[in-house]
């Protein structure tokens, strides 16, 4: 019997170590989702390259945007900045060779170029008057809108682009030396709420365009690239515009 006793002691100090070592693991903090990154907000910081969240809303001092908009998560690789907290470019100024902005078109400029004193084209509050609006610009050698499911909502896309002969460039200091366009600028649609007119940087430039029925609010998704723009830059744009999603 007395040659049993350690044995017996050493058997009791093992189970209530088991369990005292399931009681700690069972304190631990389990995480149930990965921590969202902090919003973006006005300036143009460059990003770090990963995941990067905008609110459009909060973006909206004038109150003339959506009420709600869910929040939106992109993510980018090294070279991308905040442009405002409602878009991102590569590059810190403007013109950047790619970019990914977010709309609330209000109503579309007639023709680009020659637009100033002309009536504007109001396309309604639906994606079809929208994508109808755009796809009859002119000048924009646009692509029939196709019907489209972008990050979980349902839309219209399509791509146009600027006449590489258009004489323009809105980094000029002297706009008036520049006739061929109303003011020397490239004009496609106003906005409300974050954001104000939608003028092209330069001539050749490419749009990709979204526009969205998010929970009943119409959004457009903008992803540009320029005339001198790469494969590999396409592709880098491409990845980004895949990486979009909505949070809530």
């Amino acid at each position: 019997m007395t040659a049993n006793v350690p044995r017996a002691a050493t058997a009791v100090l093992l189970m209530t170590l088991i369990v005292m070592l399931a009681a700690c693991r069972g304190s631990e903090a389990t995480p149930t989702s990965r921590e969202r990154p902090a919003v973006l907000g006005p300036g143009r910081q460059q990003l770090q390259a990963g995941a990067h969240v905008l609110d459009l809303v909060a973006r909206d001092p004038s109150g003339t945007g959506p009420a709600r908009l869910p929040r939106i998560e992109i993510t980018v690789p090294d070279g991308w900045f905040n442009f405002k907290g409602w878009g991102i470019g590569k590059g810190r100024k403007l013109p950047f060779p790619l970019a990914v902005s977010f709309w609330d078109v209000a109503q579309v400029y007639p023709t680009p170029c020659d637009w100033a004193g002309k009536p504007m084209v109001d396309p309604g509050r639906d994606v079809d008057g929208l994508a109808t609006a755009l796809a009859e610009q002119p000048l924009r050698n646009a692509t029939p809108p196709t019907d489209v499911v972008f990050a979980g909502f349902r839309g219209k896309y399509l791509a146009w682009s600027v006449p590489t002969d258009i004489d323009f460039d809105e980094r000029r200091k002297d706009r008036a030396l520049f006739p061929h366009c109303d003011e020397a600028t490239f004009q496609s649609w106003t906005a409300n709420g974050w954001a104000g007119d939608r003028y092209q940087q330069l001539p050749g430039q490419v749009d990709r365009i979204w526009i969205l029925d998010v929970d009943g609010t119409r959004l457009v998704v903008d992803a540009w690239y320029l005339a001198d723009a790469t494969p590999e830059d396409r592709a880098e744009l491409e990845r980004v515009v895949d990486s979009i999603r909505f949070l809530d």
